[in-house]
């Protein structure tokens, strides 16, 4: 037995004496599973790229206004987003990409309030920080820049610096000692750490221009791609994962933003081929969900971890649009099917860790923050390449129903996992009269009993929805989804800037302004929801599959207005009746009451629990399903008819983003 393994045994015995798990039952009895599956013969075809309908703007060109810019500046200057590094003390003591290295368990450092238990999985806590950090890094650095915020700025300017002076002679970035870096025989975070920390270089790269960054990044790219392409190693080829392996196929994200800055094809070659080598091999069936095997078994369901599912989406259409094989398409199509069995009313797909082949059920099956953001960036990714704007659609209700529903209204706490259907915030899951411990259902601005992951993540929420909410068009520009944004780019050479003047979602009367030296000639398009009735102050040149499109020589101080008109909805999910304005879902909000478990040193920051101020019996609607829309202070309310007890009352519902516990669907009285 080498003195490694003695090492490991010893330091998880060790850390198991007398000690309850912190992840919670559900956790536990799906993270280790075993290899599903034999080796998976694939080589895709190369039967020509398939053309992207839109491009996206380098990130910067995109810039938050109105309430968008006022939530930004709130996170960063009073929020989680600007003080996650003074309230989980992880990121500033865990030098992991320079001085704090991986050579082994040995230099995993005290993980704050996780409990380990010497469970098999537990191995992957060598590699957990990489990504609670660079995510973290990511979402902060994109918030300094994008709000200008001075202090900010210069703080992410020493962290980028940090990253590149800790690059190796060889171009190396990351967190192994050389006797562990691609030379892994199971579970590690090699490529998801370098992820994380080359999204957060690439996004400093595209907003200041400094092309020292884009040259370290390329630089550790190649050494990556040779150690861990097709002349070397396959990084799939392994026993043993629990996640961080299969996290790492998303090194696309890297590979598509490079090939966008540089036009270097060879990036999108590498995307494709770490897709299909992680088809090749089948490692543990509970992260591997979009595994081309598993998606051509039509039939089957989701089961695998929500967050691994909903980001390879991103791989799968990355291979499959630079390949155009046959086989990815039909991979493609089944993901999609697959999709909308677990989708929610709030625009979430379910997951509180694990989709356990089960179908999404609005009081059951919980939502993980981590998983709403990376299944929108999917919605975001599969729009961009396909110009379906259905899939804009998705994005908008996501990221304003159920990820902003997530946050605090103060933002200094996070909901890790909620309901739809949210009774109470307690650290259980309630169904079926039952209750199990479950951390994740609380507020917190850490959630570092199970992991510091959604509190990182929520910084790359508006950070990354910028980037998809306007793209380039094959003939000028479009905005693909709505709220108060400006957009500086070039059309032809010539520098453009458009404004978005509205309050949408709130409200549905949007205002578009032209700023350019000179007259421009190109096709400004512009999506129409399908919930709305399009109004135009100009003519429209023509609508199809879900755009506007407007044709014409633009001049300093053009002027669109656009208003969708449209009504209050009732919808039915699964025999249950839910309500929907524009792009917003409606609930009745509960009152609540707080109970905080831990204050942390810095002021104003809680974990805390919160349930009913009173005992809270579920409404009915009534059959006639009318309903009312009133002017609120701040939003449009809605009115409805609702039974409780035998007894007819009016309730008023609010936008689901601005409640914590709240009632989503409802039966209907017959």
């Amino acid at each position: 037995m080498s003195r490694f393994i003695l090492f490991t045994f010893f330091f998880f015995a060790m850390l198991s004496c007398n000690e309850q798990s912190s992840q919670g039952e559900a956790f536990l009895q799906e993270v280790d599973q075993n290899a599903v599956g034999e080796v998976y013969q694939l080589e895709l075809e190369r039967n020509g790229a398939k053309p992207a309908a839109f491009k996206p703007f380098p990130t910067g060109q995109v810039r938050p206004k109105g309430w968008i810019l006022e939530m930004m500046n709130n996170d960063l200057e009073q929020g989680m987003v600007g003080h996650l590094d003074e309230l989980y003390p992880g990121i500033t003591k865990d030098d992991l990409y320079a001085s704090a290295r991986r050579g082994g368990v040995e230099d995993v450092p005290e993980m704050g309030d996780l409990v380990l238990t010497g469970a098999a999985w537990e191995t992957s806590i060598m590699w957990w920080n990489a990504e609670t950090i660079g995510n973290w890094w990511d979402g902060f650095v994109r918030h300094a820049f994008l709000t200008e915020n001075q202090a900010a700025m210069e703080q992410a300017t020493a962290i980028v610096n940090g990253l590149l002076a800790s690059q190796d002679e060889d171009g190396y970035i990351g967190i192994y000692k050389k006797n562990l870096r691609y030379k892994h025989k199971g579970s590690n975070g090699e490529l998801w750490a370098q992820t994380t920390a080359f999204r957060t270089l690439l996004g400093y790269y595209e907003i200041t221009g400094e092309e020292r960054v884009l040259a370290s990044v390329e630089s550790a790219m190649e050494l990556t791609m040779k150690e861990y392409g097709p002349e070397g190693r396959s990084p799939f080829n392994l026993e043993g994962e629990f996640g961080g392996v299969t996290h790492g196929l998303m090194m696309v994200d890297v590979c598509e933003t490079l090939e966008r800055i540089t036009g270097k094809s060879d990036y999108l070659d590498y995307a494709s081929y770490l897709y299909q080598e992680f088809s090749k091999y089948p490692l543990n069936r509970a992260f591997n969900d979009l595994r081309l095997p598993y998606l051509l078994k039509v039939d089957s369901a989701y089961e695998s971890h929500a967050v691994h599912t909903y980001e390879h989406l991103r791989a799968l259409a990355a291979a499959y649009y630079r390949s155009n094989d046959s086989r990815l398409k039909k991979g493609y199509d089944a993901a999609l099917i697959k999709l909308a069995n677990v989708m929610l009313p709030s625009g979430a797909g379910h997951g509180n860790e694990w989709i356990a082949g089960k179908e999404a059920d609005p009081s059951t099956t919980g939502q993980e923050y981590c998983a709403m953001l990376e299944l929108r960036n999917s919605f975001g990714s599969l729009l961009q390449k396909s110009g379906n704007a259905a899939f804009a659609q998705s994005a908008e209700e996501l990221t304003y129903n159920a990820m902003l529903g997530s946050r605090n209204k103060s933002g200094t706490a996070l909901a890790y996992g909620t309901l739809d259907n949210c009774y109470s915030m307690d650290g259980h899951h309630h169904e079926n009269g039952q209750s199990t411990s479950d951390p994740r259902y609380k507020y917190s601005p850490t959630h570092s009993e199970p992991a510091v992951c959604c509190v990182p993540n929520y910084g790359r929420n508006l950070t990354y929805f910028l980037n998809q909410m306007w793209m380039r068009s094959p003939g000028g520009i479009a905005a693909l989804m709505y709220g108060p944004t400006t957009l500086k780019t070039k059309v032809d050479g010539q520098a453009v800037t458009v404004h978005q003047r509205t309050n949408y979602p709130y409200e549905h009367r949007i205002g578009f302004e032209v700023e350019t030296d000179a007259p421009v000639y190109f096709t400004f398009t512009f999506r129409v929801p399908t919930w709305a009735k399009l109004q135009s102050s100009m003519p429209v040149d023509s609508v199809s599959n879900g755009y506007a499109h407007i044709t014409r020589q633009w001049a300093q101080g053009d002027a669109l207005e656009v208003n969708f008109e449209s009504a209050p909805t009732v919808k039915d999910f699964k025999g249950q009746k839910y309500l929907t304005y524009g792009p917003l879902v409606y609930a009745k909000d509960i009152h609540g009451q707080r109970e905080n478990i831990k204050s942390y040193a810095l002021e104003g920051f809680h974990d805390y629990y919160c349930t009913p101020s009173t005992p809270y019996k579920e409404r009915e609607l009534m059959a006639s399903g009318d309903v009312q829309q009133v002017k609120g202070e701040n939003y449009p309310l809605l009115l409805v008819k609702t039974m409780q007890d035998g007894a007819v009352q009016t309730d008023t519902l609010i936008p689901y983003g601005k409640t914590t516990l709240r009632q989503t669907t409802f039966s209907q009285r017959q």
